[in-house]
């Protein structure tokens, strides 16, 4: 997996993108001649990892070539045992590291070794730990923050929502703690907790001694590369402006910051190191009250999000009450210019995390004109587990979950960003703590969102990680031409998220916790009503789309969705067609969603993934779904609904489709070598 912060930026220099190639050619291998008990083992590899033990020069990517040996995650069955530990040393290996978010190990093993260890039946799982990087203002306006709170600008104070109480675990590249934007009104900085996790990792300098890369001394500032400080800045950013300048202000700009470095000063990674990362915010999510978790970066792996360690480590995250917020990617378009369906990338295929397209709004605040950029990456997911056949089953889940502004957002500069000293048409104005660059990409439109998780808890600290997705879904506002897999559920809305989330009890959370909320429980508050479905923003007036996803492939619609409590907003829960688990565990019959909500399935047709999200929301509207008049019941592992449809012409096989413009990816085009560049752009006009 490769962990790319999805910004897109101008083309790198042609030496390195040579490389890029050149180690994309030489992924195509795979492992042959394996015999009967070797191809039982090699099922529990990742596709990486397979390629590596055919290949040394792709091995070397994060491996020691000399001594032949890779650094591996072990995922196990159950706990890690001291068993399997000494197995790794008596293979001449050693154990890098353990995680607590996942029943899992780092160790660095000898290739002759991996196929041995992949025999034992408390290993689950072996993937590669693979190289990685990073994927009131305009902002305010265009996302309806600024209807929720006001700005004193005698006193420099907000009323009402700005992320007060609420703590946001960034993990990335640093955050600069200087800067002016990540003060509060005492000029304190906002920054409550930092942990450098990517410094620790001397096994990326192998990595950057191979590209000739050279890093810059971190001195006072902890972001050299420059990623960290903007996405912190357009979550949570205090520019406010003068008289004569609106500013470049976040979304939640009172927000407390935890910055989890995890990306080095040329914005790489390792897989690990997200992972560990993980572990530390949940660790002190109590301590710090971190309630949010933005990743504005992601791997380009083709592992399902059942097996695949990063989406595992999530998923243990937001069942312990962390409401997780992903890019989506920058995949969106291919090396000819034609649009790339299946390109969402990991942890963002997971269904739970909350998944974050980008949206161009032309630099205005209204939305009459806003459009799906280039280069957002589309679903479905195309992620996939192979059976005892040999046979790919991909996980095909609807994606992203919504969209939000991601191109050319003005944030917060790092000084002397290794971004900006590469490409100088970045920044934009200021110097030192007071400097600010644009940006484009997922990684810009995933922290807005975050941001508005944080408002909305602030509001209802009661609310779920699920019921804030299916609140940020229910009320987003589609752009009138795009399809629900390149917008999702549509445009964040804020005003109308808080409006949602204000008619809803605020003890949710808690009875989930101590099972004292039962499914078609009453969800608002006393003498509550569900709101009117609309909002007005910069003047326009629309209507919600009024739709969530739910089941990796179903769409459900309808107020009860929100005035009775549904299985599916339990955090532990996850529902994927015929499976349901609950931390990680298989579960027995269950009525998942109550009677009164609408199956919207039927009005996308034949092919449901290229359903018009305006024309969906239409025909909910004038009641054309079909209300369930018993809910959805897992039973005997049969689930109500055809799933996703694949039509049009669209080609499944080899990862290629050649119809109508549209190209289906398997994944990401880069297939598993090294990205040295997020898209060749500085955004779109």
């Amino acid at each position: 997996m490769n962990i790319v912060p999805y910004t897109t930026i101008c083309k790198r220099p042609r030496r390195l993108l040579a490389i890029t190639l050149t180690l994309v050619l030489l992924c195509a291998a795979v492992p042959i001649g394996l015999t009967r008990a070797d191809g039982y083992r090699s099922h529990k590899l990742s596709p990486a990892l397979q390629r590596a033990l055919d290949d040394d020069y792709y091995s070397c990517v994060w491996s020691d070539a000399s001594r032949q040996t890779l650094r591996i995650l072990i995922q196990t069955v159950g706990p890690v045992s001291s068993s399997l530990l000494s197995a790794v040393t008596r293979a001449r290996g050693s154990v890098v590291r353990q995680f607590d978010s996942i029943n899992g190990v780092l160790v660095e093993l000898r290739k002759d070794c991996v196929l041995d260890i992949a025999g034992r039946s408390d290993v689950e799982r072996m993937t590669a730990d693979h190289l990685s990087q990073q994927s009131a203002s305009h902002l305010e306006t265009a996302t309806a923050a600024d209807l929720v709170r006001t700005y004193n600008s005698t006193t420099r104070s907000f009323t009402g929502l700005d992320g007060s109480g609420i703590g946001i675990a960034i993990l990335d590249s640093g955050i600069m703690p200087s800067h002016s934007d990540f003060t509060d009104l005492l000029i304190l900085s906002r920054i409550a907790a930092s942990i450098d996790i990517v410094s620790g990792n001397s096994n990326l300098v192998r990595f950057e001694n191979l590209l000739h890369l050279s890093l810059p001394i971190l001195g006072t500032n902890k972001d050299g590369y420059g990623h960290g400080s903007h996405v912190a800045g357009t979550l949570a950013g205090r520019s406010i402006g003068t008289n004569s300048s609106r500013g470049f202000g976040g979304i939640a700009p009172n927000a407390k910051l935890i910055d989890v470095r995890v990306l080095d000063n040329r914005g790489i990674g390792q897989t690990s190191d997200v992972i560990a990362g993980i572990d530390w915010v949940i660790a002190n999510r109590a301590a710090r009250n971190i309630k949010v978790m933005n990743l504005s970066l992601g791997a380009s792996s083709s592992e399902s999000y059942v097996t695949d360690p990063l989406c595992r480590a999530v998923r243990r995250a937001i069942a312990a009450g962390i409401t997780v917020v992903a890019a989506a990617g920058n995949f969106g378009q291919d090396q000819s210019g034609l649009e790339k369906y299946g390109s969402i990338t990991a942890p963002g295929n997971d269904p739970a995390v909350i998944t974050v397209g980008a949206a161009n709004t032309h630099q205005t605040d209204a939305r009459s004109d806003d459009s799906i950029t280039y280069f957002s990456s589309r679903g479905p997911t195309r992620s996939y587990s192979v059976d005892s056949s040999n046979v790919k089953q991909y996980d095909n889940l609807l994606k992203p979950d919504l969209v939000a502004p991601g191109n050319r957002i003005v944030a917060a500069e790092s000084k002397d960003s290794w971004l900006v000293s590469q490409y100088p048409q970045l920044h934009v104005t200021g110097s030192n703590a007071n400097a600010f660059m644009q940006l484009s990409g997922t990684s810009i439109a995933a922290p807005i969102v975050a941001g508005a998780a944080a408002l909305l808890l602030q509001k209802n600290p009661g609310l779920t990680p699920p019921l804030v997705k299916a609140i940020l879904q229910y009320t987003a506002g589609e752009t009138a031409s795009s399809n629900i897999i390149q917008q999702g559920a549509g445009l964040l809305n804020i005003d109308g998220a808080v409006q949602l989330a204000s008619v809803l009890r605020t003890d949710i959370s808690t009875a989930v916790s101590r099972g004292t909320i039962h499914v078609g429980d009453n969800l608002l508050r006393a003498g509550q009503t569900m709101p009117i479905a609309r909002s007005t923003i910069a003047g326009q007036t629309f209507s919600w789309g009024g739709y969530i996803f739910a089941g990796g492939s179903h769409i459900l619609a309808g107020q009860d969705l929100f005035r009775r409590y549904q299985a599916i907003y339990n955090p532990a829960l996850v529902w994927v067609r015929n499976k349901v688990t609950i931390n990680e565990t298989t579960a027995g019959n269950m009525q998942l969603v109550t009677p009164g909500v609408i199956n919207a399935d039927l009005l996308c047709g034949s092919s449901t993934v290229f359903a018009n999200g305006f024309a969906l929301s239409i025909g909910i509207a004038a009641g054309q779904g079909i209300t369930l008049s018993e809910g959805i019941t897992l039973s005997e592992g049969v689930v109500v609904g055809e799933g996703i449809t694949l039509s049009e012409g669209i080609t499944l096989s080899e990862g290629i489709a050649a119809s109508e413009g549209i190209t289906l990816s398997e994944g990401i085009t880069l297939s598993e070598g090294i990205t040295l560049s997020e898209g060749s752009n500085l955004g779109e006009p």
